[in-house]
């Protein structure tokens, strides 16, 4: 039998036999309270070839959110009961700091000042597109 690199393997064989893949993705967490657009950044992360995370508030991200697995963390900014640049500070400062990208639905330059302050690798307005999501993304693996 010749060994041979088929190319990524497709989504719908991970789902369906996870014991036949390598655990070999890097983890992509999204926290965001609006449920659409959380699973429509989950869908196209995992379309860019990421395992992905979701998560609905700060405190469902902090209770189940496997920081020596995680690789970066897209945070929207207005969350209930702590906002996304609280959580990220909490985690910076109990040293399970991952790169960041701040999403925001205020088109407000205060906000990405904020954001890039505390050392988020990448601050987007939504609505934004896959290549501005992609972009940001590898940016943060980068750093």
């Amino acid at each position: 039998m010749v060994d041979r690199d088929l190319g990524p393997i497709p989504i719908f064989f991970t789902r369906m036999y996870p014991q036949f893949v390598a655990d070999k993705k890097k983890l992509i967490c999204i926290v965001d309270d609006d449920a659409s657009v959380r699973r429509a950044l989950g869908r196209m992360v995992e379309l860019f070839g990421f395992d992905v995370r979701l998560f609905a508030s700060p405190r469902e991200c902090l209770d189940g959110l496997d920081i020596n697995r995680a690789s970066c963390l897209i945070l929207d900014t207005t969350l209930p009961g702590m906002n996304g640049f609280e959580l990220h500070t909490l985690l910076k400062e109990s040293n399970r700091s991952v790169p960041t990208i701040f999403i925001s639905a205020h088109d407000d330059k205060r906000y990405k000042e904020k954001a890039l302050s505390v050392g988020a690798t990448a601050f987007l307005n939504k609505p934004f597109n896959e290549n501005s999501l992609r972009d940001a993304i590898e940016n943060a693996l980068a750093s």
